[in-house]
């Protein structure tokens, strides 16, 4: 795949709203031999124009249609075939039960335990063996970032069912909880 051919096949893929490219989806744009293809994402890659993010995962940089929260959108290229929903640390930052920032995603997966370490931050995905229906109830859509979050209640139980540190957690007393279920 020649630089040229590279840059116009994002440009018209960045049009269409997509900025992430599997490798088997390089493979049909670009048919031929897979040395080849493979040495130019490589020198590709390091001039810049394509940033790899996983093993097989590609993204265009320069993409005007990238997400705001470039790590969370990530989640469903990596595990395209398992329920993954933001939980633990991360779902108990953002309800104000830990009051700092994780340095990482941490997710619960139907799928094996493994985290990714990409260049725009670290994802970490902690098996569950819950079954859908028993997550239904506890987890909520977040339209902006089109990811599965689980309530505080839940992200606690599943930091708890994992052994992770309770340290950092601060329950909302009674009142403020009850406070912020009415709002």
């Amino acid at each position: 795949m020649r630089l040229r051919e590279l840059m116009v096949a994002l440009e018209h893929w960045d049009t269409t709203g997509v900025w992430a490219f599997p490798s088997n989806t390089l493979t049909l744009l670009f048919p031929g031999d897979d040395r080849a293809r493979l040495k130019a994402l490589a020198a590709h890659q390091n001039s810049g124009l394509i940033v790899r993010v996983a093993r097989g995962l590609y993204i265009n940089p320069r993409a005007r249609c990238l997400p705001n929260d470039l790590l969370a959108a990530l989640v469903p290229f990596l595990r395209p075939w398992d329920l993954n929903y933001l939980s633990m640390e991360s779902a108990l930052s953002e309800a104000g039960w830990i009051s700092q920032i994780p340095s990482r995603l941490t997710l619960m997966t139907t799928g094996r335990s493994q985290t990714f370490q990409t260049p725009y931050g670290v994802l970490e995905f902690v098996h569950t063996a819950r079954r859908i229906s028993d997550l239904r109830l506890y987890l909520n859509w977040d339209e902006r970032r089109s990811i599965w979050i689980a309530t505080p209640d839940c992200a606690l139980r599943d930091l708890r069912r994992v052994g992770r540190n309770l340290d950092l957690v601060t329950e909302p007393t009674q009142e403020t909880y009850e406070h912020a279920h009415t709002e």
